[in-house]
């Protein structure tokens, strides 16, 4: 059988990956240190879990502060997350107003919502909106949108204002009044519109973080030896890949049985003590 380019791997992956960019050739050494972390006789799916946010971390070029050289920021196919803030109008209209102001990260959209409670058995009442006031960075320069909506919102009621791309950070100003029977009994929120993350195309790294991933949250001993198998054989189609995971899980396994004082678990841990050895020769 022709181990070599595994015994190659486990004596170099970490040197290999300074001097060599192939994505393969990554994804298969950051493979084999999973698989060393879940060989360890105390080693666990949340090791291995952390070994490859690590990874990836890497992989995606950190800048500081939680930016990454090789990360983009989209919108959501669907809703998406949504940083919500909430503010108490105490604001009698005619009389008075509230101006609240909130910030948030990675925004495409603002929507000014009047929620139909106001707490969990508390019925909400209506909120006057004037001014809504977005401000967010263009280059470096600040830009300012302003939307005029003076308008009574109902309950359960919203307006939204679309932003002309994603913003790191996007702050607002909301000019708000209510009755004066309902002051301090009306609510209003801010919702900020969020990106989410994507890995971009453009990483040398990439088709090796979409390796990773796959795995990420599926950490069997069968989706492991599989995917190394895979790049082995890719690699070289003359590897004869060992399933080291299945092998171990195996002869734990028929070491609990071999234990047990049950004549039936013993014999049948034998077996499997010997159908296992049989996959190293």
């Amino acid at each position: 059988m022709k181990h070599s380019l595994i015994i190659l791997f486990l004596l170099v992956a970490t040197p290999l990956l300074a001097v060599d960019d192939c994505g393969e050739y990554r994804e298969l050494a950051a493979l084999y240190q999973v698989r060393n972390a879940l060989l360890k006789p105390y080693g666990s799916t949340y090791d291995a879990q952390k070994h490859i946010d690590r990874t990836l971390d890497d992989l995606r070029g950190p800048l500081g502060g939680g930016a990454y050289r090789w990360v983009r920021w989209v919108r959501p196919s669907g809703d998406g997350p949504v940083d919500k803030n909430v503010h108490i109008v105490s604001a009698a209209h005619d009389e008075n107003t509230d101006t609240f102001e909130a910030s948030s990260h990675h925004v495409y959209g603002v929507r000014i919502v009047v929620p139909r409670k106001r707490s969990l058995l508390n019925a909400n009442a209506p909120v006057y909106v004037g001014d809504v006031v977005v401000t967010y960075n263009v280059k470096g320069r600040p830009k300012t949108m302003t939307s005029k909506i003076d308008a009574w919102l109902s309950p359960d009621t919203s307006r939204t204002i679309d932003l002309d791309g994603i913003f790191d950070e996007a702050s607002v100003r909301v000019d708000a009044s209510t009755a004066p029977k309902n002051a301090k009994q009306s609510v209003v929120e801010v919702h900020f519109r969020q990106a989410v993350p994507e890995d971009d195309p453009d990483n040398p790294a990439y088709e090796t973080i979409r390796g990773l991933l796959k795995v990420r949250d599926d950490l069997t001993p069968d989706t492991i030896d599989y995917a190394i198998a895979t790049l082995e054989r890719h690699l070289d189609p003359d590897a004869d890949s060992l399933p080291l995971l299945s092998i171990a899980e195996d002869l734990r396994r028929a070491e609990q049985l071999i234990r047990s004082n049950k004549e039936d678990d013993h014999d049948r841990g034998m077996r499997l003590l010997k159908d296992t050895m049989r996959k190293l020769h």
